[in-house]
């Protein structure tokens, strides 16, 4: 497809921005080639907002565009580690894109200030589950706004795997031996061994909780055909049959069930997992305040979470978002019961530096097969 016809069908509005990046890099083309309908109209905005890939549309800031003319400037970072570093280097955004497990490194760092959530117009809306997380307040003060969220469970064919309950479990049967994939985190790899393993809490493990995950690291990592770290490798495996099942975030049951492929995201009886990421305030950014709060404002507008769950297949802080989109797809995502499932989801935390260096280099053991 040539560039011309990807910029038509981006902007009639039938190609999503994700997917569009996606065709952009399978025919060769660069955002180069066409600027002008990947990267939102800046005004004189005095605003600069640090973020990951793909979040700087202007559909999820819709409200700040109309009131300040056009977007703010946006810089893009790959991952966390990436964005804390550059902001320790001297780099001075205006607002900022971590997740809870971030926060209190980058507060510990000094890249970022205390939130003043009386201005924030839809903070009333946030539901209480995401406001109770660790990271969202340190001692007492709000550092951090959810805004984006989304879980990671088992996706498996219908077809081909037969559940006598909806269990993390699945991972180990040993009747779909090669058949299974996992995501190469050792912060999904300790939550789910430990949650088979029975531990409460697998991101505070104790030496004896480090021995149980290991030993069921290693059950998994015998039904493995592979890693992954390309949602998208899951899908295709998944679709063409090579995969019963595996790790995988809400997305891809929302892309596989569009394809036609017979798939369930699964609720498992010990709980779903979920990460949470937001915006807090740059510590030593030199643009307007009076912007930033505009643009946390927009972000958390339900018109803003609306485009994201459509666009993404993650949920929005705002629990009004929901209400406007498609229940249909809201059920795909398995997220129907929404507070039911945040209230008993496993939300991902901060392992302890300590235990995570074990866990870390006993992971790289059992992949190698050790």
């Amino acid at each position: 497809m040539k560039a011309y016809e990807l910029a038509r069908e981006f902007a009639a509005g039938r190609l999503g921005r994700r997917e569009l990046l996606r065709v952009m890099g399978t025919v060769g083309i660069t955002a180069a080639v066409f600027p002008a309908v990947l990267r939102p109209a800046r005004a004189d905005a005095d605003l600069t907002v640090f973020t990951w890939a793909e979040y700087d549309g202007a559909a999820y800031h819709q409200s700040f565009v109309d009131k300040n003319g056009g977007s703010p400037e946006f810089s893009i970072f790959g991952e966390s580690e990436e964005a804390l570093q550059k902001l320790i280097a001297g780099f001075h955004p205006d607002v900022v894109h971590p997740c809870t497990t971030d926060v209190g490194r980058w507060k510990d760092a000094d890249v970022i200030k205390p939130l003043d959530t009386a201005r924030l117009e839809n903070w009333d809306n946030v539901f209480p589950s995401l406001k109770a997380i660790e990271g969202v307040q340190i001692d007492g003060v709000p550092y951090f706004m959810p805004w984006d969220w989304g879980n990671e469970s088992i996706i498996y064919r219908t077809d081909k795997v037969e559940l006598q309950e909806e269990t993390l479990g699945l991972m180990i049967d040993e009747r779909y031996s090669g058949q299974m994939a996992m995501y190469d985190s050792v912060d999904s790899m300790a939550g789910l061994g430990g949650k088979i393993a029975g531990i409460k809490d697998p991101f505070h493990p104790s030496d004896a909780d480090i021995e149980q995950i290991v030993a069921m690291w290693k059950k998994i990592h015998a039904n493995m055909k592979f890693y992954w770290t390309d949602s998208s490798q899951v899908e295709q495996a998944i679709a063409a049959g090579e995969l019963v099942a595996s790790w995988a975030w809400n997305e891809a049951v929302i892309n596989l069930t569009a394809q036609g492929v017979p798939v369930k995201y699964m609720k498992p009886k010990e709980g779903i997992f979920t990460w949470v990421c937001g915006l807090a305030l740059g510590k030593s950014g030199e643009g307007s305040e009076d912007q930033a709060y505009d643009f946390l404002n927009a972000m958390l507008d339900p018109a803003s979470g609306k485009a994201m769950i459509e666009e993404f297949g993650y949920g929005h802080a705002n629990r009004k978002s929901f209400d406007l989109v498609d229940p249909e797809l809201v059920q795909q995502m398995g997220l129907a019961d929404l507070d039911g499932m945040l209230a008993t989801t496993n939300f991902f935390a901060v392992i302890p530096p300590e235990p995570r260096e074990k866990l870390v280099g006993l992971f790289d053991q059992v992949k190698a097969g050790l």
